[in-house]
């Protein structure tokens, strides 16, 4: 991903407070839904937020994604979910990232399975839209794209958090990132969210 830096933008920040093209997440409750955004570059994180923080926010979803990113077991498999070519191994995520090694954590847990490439990234909130400190955190983290439904982001777990890059509105308890589990064909996706919505089973949803 590339690390340029742009000046923010009054403009962009405006449009920041529009909930357009973003997903209002199904949580628990009366959980309140916090505003953040989804972005591919620093590039774009840097019209609406500091430029600083979206450097950090990139490095954890990077850091993150060896952990979090959903496994298969062979890469025809992977690519059912992700497309043709959109599949890597942890130690190719890891030089992609710039890094020399997968970390041991990550080595440990994913070592010889194919996971999908991350395409993008979702900026960190700490704060409600009162300004006060949320209780759970959205961490900054890595977003994905099914080969079903190209035009939406989803987190590792297959929650859809927005169309597109920009504003995103989720419920923190939606999007809390987990160590990742072997998938079967056909386990991310809107076809498989789908599924696990009224069968309460499989991967994500």
């Amino acid at each position: 991903m590339k690390q340029k830096v742009l000046k923010r933008s009054k403009k962009a920040a405006l449009v920041l407070m529009v909930p357009t093209a973003t997903f209002l997440m199904a949580g628990c409750g009366q959980e309140e839904a916090v505003q953040t955004a989804a972005f591919e570059t620093v590039d774009q994180c840097a019209a609406y937020y500091n430029p600083e923080q979206c450097k950090a926010d990139l490095g954890q979803a990077l850091a993150m994604h060896s952990q979090v990113a959903p496994k298969y077991t062979d890469k025809a498999a992977c690519e059912t979910d992700f497309g043709v070519g959109q599949c890597e191994t942890p130690a190719q995520a890891a030089a992609n990232a710039g890094t020399e090694q997968v970390p041991q954590q990550a080595q440990a847990s994913s070592g010889g399975f194919f996971m999908p490439m991350m395409m993008g990234f979702l900026a960190g909130q700490m704060l409600n839209r009162s300004g006060s400190q949320l209780k759970q955190p959205v961490q900054a983290q890595p977003l994905y794209k099914s080969r079903d439904d190209r035009g939406t982001f989803r987190t590792a777990n297959n929650t859809p958090v927005a169309k597109g890059v920009g504003p995103a509105y989720v419920k923190p308890s939606s999007v809390q990132p987990k160590p990742a589990g072997v998938v079967n064909r056909g386990g991310f996706g809107a076809q498989a969210q789908k599924r696990s919505s009224s069968s309460a089973t499989g991967f994500g949803g």
